[in-house]
């Protein structure tokens, strides 16, 4: 551990877990063993990160046209 409590998780055991650089990870204390658990992502996060497959236009057409074939 460095004087800064950082430590350095092996190479096989990141690729074991497909950990990346940057991740962010969770610090647990369970019957005196330490456990590092993956921080889940909160898909707000992701608003925006994702091109649409469709412009909101090509929605509004196309859910226009359902509902004139609906009827």
């Amino acid at each position: 551990m460095s004087s800064k409590g950082q430590i350095v998780i092996p190479l096989s055991i990141r690729k074991m877990f497909g950990l990346k650089t940057g991740e962010k990870l969770t610090v647990d204390v369970e019957n005196m063993d330490i456990k590092l658990i993956p921080k889940t992502v909160d898909i707000t996060t992701l608003v925006g990160s994702v091109k649409p497959l469709f412009s909101k236009e090509e929605v509004r057409k196309k859910i226009r046209e359902d509902r004139d074939n609906w009827r």
